[in-house]
């Protein structure tokens, strides 16, 4: 893998967040979700690119109820009764909000190590430039 490669934000996005999808259908399966090929087919994502070329934005999508299956609401059953377990027998399925959270916490890292790289590349590069024009090499 080529240094462009490995300082590619649009394709580090991209594979992380084909990764929380991944993670997400793992948990809507192992959880059981009622009409979890439903939400399994709803799961999109989208890397927004600026026109340099530098990555603005990830978009997910998938269907709405499935924030309900999350926190355990939906239908009569509030956020307030949920942690009532007296009056429902319904429990949130937290499928989205640990996962998501927690994958953002581990982009950040992985972004952090990126642009360390890049900036080391990018001094390499202009000291070995620097450094030929002063001893009045070339290449």
């Amino acid at each position: 893998m080529d240094n462009t490669q490995q300082t590619d934000f649009g394709l580090t996005l991209q594979a992380w967040a084909d990764i929380v999808i991944h993670i997400w259908e793992e948990k809507t399966e192992k959880l059981k979700i009622n009409y979890s090929y439903q939400l399994l087919d709803s799961f999109m994502n989208h890397v927004i690119i600026n026109a340099n070329g530098d990555p603005k934005r990830v978009e997910f999508a998938f269907n709405y109820y499935g924030k309900f299956v999350d926190m355990g609401v939906g239908g009569n059953i509030s956020l307030d009764d949920v942690g009532n377990f007296a009056t429902t027998t319904r429990r949130p399925k937290q499928w989205y909000s640990k996962t998501f959270f927690s994958q953002v916490i581990r982009l950040g890292e992985i972004l952090a190590q990126k642009y360390a790289k890049r900036a080391a590349l990018l001094i390499i590069e202009n000291t070995d430039d620097n450094a030929l024009r002063w001893t009045g090499t070339s290449i």
